[in-house]
């Protein structure tokens, strides 16, 4: 005997229950956002005419949800919201499209609440008394950038270039001095694009005067016209200026003012930087564009993150601490060697009035027997 199947029959259907657990994941979410204040969740300066725009807090919860079901595509959270009851309960029946939902979500609003919503999460974590007085644990991950990487610049080959074509700005600029084309000029304006651009123009106002010179000069002149030879020589140098010169000194001072103390930046994402990443199959340590991941836990929760261009734990540790909301709740600040350095530890005792629990490189290693009986080594020396 089989259950009743009958299909294409018209049902009524009187009642479909829309409530979730009491204890699911979507009632937290729901009352966690709704605790923040409306000055943090709602935009300044949004435009009173036109179509409504969806609300910052229904959009927090969608993707909050999301999130924490491993779902990060746009059209499979949109289609969350016609699939998944909780979802559905979540956002009261509404429906958005998955333009909405990535438009939110790359919104530089949607970036700054997500940071406010890590403050406001600690704060209702130390209400709850699951925040201790005792320490805050801070590491940090590779993550790969949504970037070409095989689009690296790398700044020595930047610094090699640009030192070559100054030189031969240089050059080139010697030798309109000596022919009376410019006047004398700042050797490090020289070397800049906006004195080549200077240079091009100067040569374009001397053309000009020698065409109009060259108009009355009669048209056979024996031995050729050295007005005519003058004027083929700057038309040469400013085409070279102009086609050469100018763009790759511009292209060359854009490139520094990306690297901004980095030794390699990527042309599709300038803020990824090239980096050894933890899962590197061939272990060949190909240099892939990505940022460094830091975050702070306690009591296995996340209660903040930054991502740095800087590949080096070392020197990421005093900026994140800087941006950490909650360094006043803990005493303190443990990490593994690979932040251990002077600079960190005197930082962390005088700066923030904290006691470091990190290891320096080599404390794991002096600690074996074999390191301390080994006496080339001037730490087992005795002190006289």
């Amino acid at each position: 005997m089989y259950q009743n199947y009958t299909t294409g029959q018209t049902e009524f259907v009187l009642n479909f229950d829309f409530t979730v657990s009491s204890t699911h994941i979507v009632r937290l979410i729901d009352a966690f956002v709704d605790s923040i204040p409306s000055e943090i969740l709602l935009e300044d300066n949004v435009s009173t005419t036109g179509r409504p725009l969806s609300h910052p807090a229904i959009m927090l919860k969608i993707l909050l949800f999301a999130y924490s079901r491993q779902t990060f595509s746009g059209r499979k959270i949109e289609l969350m919201l016609e699939e998944n009851i909780p979802m559905r309960w979540l956002a009261h029946e509404n429906h958005y499209s998955y333009h909405t939902i990535n438009n939110f979500r790359s919104s530089s609003h949607a970036s700054e609440l997500i940071k406010q919503s890590f403050v406001y999460f600690s704060l209702a974590l130390k209400d709850h008394d699951l925040i201790k007085d005792d320490a805050v644990f801070i590491d940090g991950t590779k993550i790969e950038a949504d970037a070409n990487r095989y689009s690296f610049t790398w700044k020595k080959s930047v610094q090699k270039y640009h030192n070559s074509l100054k030189e031969k700005a240089n050059a080139l600029y010697e030798e309109l001095v000596e022919k009376q084309v410019i006047e004398s000029m700042d050797l490090e304006t020289v070397q800049s694009s906006s004195g080549m651009e200077l240079i091009s123009e100067n040569i374009t106002e001397e053309i000009a005067k020698l065409n109009e010179e060259i108009e009355q000069e009669p048209k056979v002149i024996k031995g050729g016209s050295p007005k005519k030879r003058r004027r083929r020589f700057l038309s040469k140098t400013k085409r070279q200026l102009d086609q050469d010169f100018i763009p790759r000194a511009k292209k060359y001072e854009e490139a520094k003012r990306i690297f901004q103390g980095r030794n390699s930046f990527s042309k599709t994402d300038h803020d990824a930087t090239f980096m050894c990443m933890k899962e590197d199959p061939m272990r060949n340590r190909e240099l892939k564009p990505g940022y460094n991941l830091q975050i702070a836990t306690h009591n296995q929760f996340v209660l903040d993150y930054g991502l740095f261009a800087n590949p080096t734990d070392t020197r990421t540790l005093v900026p994140f601490l800087n941006q950490f909301h909650s360094t006043d709740f803990f005493n303190y600040i443990v990490a593994d060697a690979g932040y251990g350095s002077e600079y960190n530890y005197t930082s962390i005792i005088d700066q923030f009035e904290k006691e470091p629990l990190i290891p320096y490189n080599t404390f794991l290693k002096e600690q074996k027997r074999k390191f301390k009986n080994d006496l080339s080594k001037p730490q087992n020396w005795p002190y006289n």
